[in-house]
């Protein structure tokens, strides 16, 4: 069992940790990898200006093994995105992505975040996933047909956080 430490403080090395957790889980584009090491990228640039902030976990030893990264919704008053949660695929089901889960959510509460919105394909690959968001409490609230492609829609979470 490992010991997880939580850090929102984004580092040069992010950038390629983040693009080895996001490739190593299979389920995301080339494209989808280059985005998610850009907003790493964008951070580091602006910091919080960028509009991505970011939790990450890191063994004892340091090494990263997970990561979220959310941002607050413009024009809204405590709304929230969840742009991406990912594991390395070695460390998945291990409780390490509700762990994650649960320290932004806490980090939210405390900075006087209201809802958290998580995104996600219909596609049968994505049901883990779906199945993961439920598990933690968020609700399917909108669905959008073909948004992605034909008969790909794409279906938002949500979850209140009083």
């Amino acid at each position: 069992m490992h010991e997880w430490t939580f850090r929102d403080r984004v580092e040069a090395r992010d950038a390629g940790t983040v693009r080895a957790i996001v490739a190593s889980t299979g389920f995301f584009s080339p494209e989808e990898i280059d985005v998610a090491e850009e907003l790493v990228r964008d951070h580091l640039l602006q910091g919080p200006a960028s509009g991505y902030l970011f939790v990450f976990a890191d063994d004892p030893a340091g090494e990263t093994f997970g990561y979220a990264c959310y941002g607050p919704v413009p024009c809204t008053a405590r709304t929230f995105d969840l742009y991406w949660i990912a594991v390395r695929a070695e460390a998945r089901s291990r409780g390490l992505g509700r762990a994650i889960m649960a320290e932004v959510e806490q980090r939210l509460r405390e900075t006087g975040g209201g809802k958290l919105i998580a995104e996600t394909s219909s596609r049968p690959q994505y049901a883990p996933t779906q199945g993961f968001y439920r598990a933690c409490g968020f609700t399917e609230e909108a669905r959008i047909r073909d948004y992605y492609a034909p008969g790909e829609d794409i279906l938002y979470f949500t979850k209140s956080l009083g």
